[in-house]
């Protein structure tokens, strides 16, 4: 659009402008063009508008899921809000430029205060979603490089079963569960084998995602604390789980149990 334009007589571009702006008729072959080119180029912005936002939430749901087949505390990384304020923004910007792109110019011709109110709101959605951004408490991206395998040959189911024996046991009798920033690299230094095979292993055969996995470990430590030692606080029993708040302890004890902490300690 832009090439064509610069190569148009100036003459041309202000009866094609004019045409565009208020509805002029269109005086020759040119002015045709150029108007055919800018009906394209709002058509093919339309079409970019859904598809980064079709794509923008694929990513951010398969990252999610990523997320929790490697982290047992996703408290930390405030994934929640950052999810809902970055798919609200997304929508939220979208739908604005999707309007203005579809109607075009001629609508704000002598009423430039809208434009001004549609900047001002994008301005402000930008100013959100950015500290939100900065808010985030980075994903260690340098786990030590030689745990970083992801792309691993094919396993014999027996190995896989020895994996499984050696990740149970180390739960039971370690209990890594009780360190709140435990990372599926962590454990599978532990027990010798690499984040692929654990993560297969869970996926598959445990039929849950590392993050329930673990929760599911400091559940049923919290359960055994809030029966055995009743004197101690929610904070208390928290801490004492592993869990990495006591906001998390309460929302995955009850999204598993269908009661909050205190409510089970009085049963």
């Amino acid at each position: 659009m832009l090439l064509a334009s610069s190569l148009a007589s100036l003459e041309d571009y202000q009866v094609y402008m004019n045409h565009i702006l208020h509805t002029t008729k269109l005086t020759n072959q040119t002015t045709k063009i150029l108007t055919y080119l800018y009906d394209g180029s709002r058509y093919f912005h339309l079409i970019q508008i859904l598809a980064y936002n079709i794509l923008s939430i694929h990513f951010l749901l398969k990252t999610k899921k990523s997320m929790s087949n490697s982290f047992s505390n996703l408290d930390k990384f405030q994934l929640r809000y950052f999810y809902i304020v970055t798919i609200s923004f997304i929508l939220l910007m979208s739908i604005p430029g999707f309007y203005i792109t579809y109607i075009g110019r001629t609508p704000f011709v002598g009423n430039e205060f809208s434009l001004l109110y549609f900047s001002i709101i994008f301005t402000i959605l930008y100013l959100i979603l950015a500290i939100v951004g900065l808010k985030q408490i980075p994903v260690e991206k340098n786990i030590s490089h030689q745990f970083k395998n992801t792309n691993s040959p094919e396993i014999h189911l027996d190995e896989l079963k020895e994996i499984e024996i050696s990740l149970l046991k180390y739960f039971k009798k370690e209990k890594p569960w009780l360190n709140p920033h435990l990372n599926i690299w962590n454990v599978a230094k532990s027990i010798g084998t690499n984040r692929s095979y654990v993560s297969k292993i869970i996926n598959e055969n445990l039929n849950c995602n590392f993050n329930q996995f673990v929760n599911d470990y400091r559940i049923s430590e919290a359960k055994r604390l809030l029966k055995q030692q009743p004197q101690l606080s929610i904070a208390e029993i928290s801490e004492l789980s592993g869990f990495g708040s006591v906001n998390s302890f309460i929302r995955i004890f009850k999204m598993n149990n269908k009661c909050t902490p205190t409510q089970f300690k009085k049963k």
